[in-house]
């Protein structure tokens, strides 16, 4: 009986150095994008935000995507880009 409480034991022991020592990692989120409650989420560059890029606004210039949590803020960009 004593065996089985010193096998129970060490293997709790075990269990605790290797949860301390070596804690479980969160996946690598792409880019390094932030996530906010699991939308993926874009940078505006004219607000410097992040929002979700569900309730962003865009504007496409040939391969890439610029988001904006505004019309206003879009407007700024287009203004500054022409």
């Amino acid at each position: 009986m004593r065996i089985i409480i010193y096998i129970i034991l060490i293997f709790l022991l075990y269990r605790i150095a290797r949860a301390l020592l070596f804690p479980k990692k969160t996946p690598v989120q792409q880019k390094n994008e932030p996530v906010l409650h699991g939308d993926e989420t874009v940078f505006d560059p004219i607000c410097q935000s992040y929002l979700p890029k569900t309730e962003a606004l865009s504007v496409r210039n040939g391969n890439d995507t610029t988001y904006f949590c505004s019309e206003e803020c879009r407007g700024k960009f287009l203004r500054t880009a022409s």
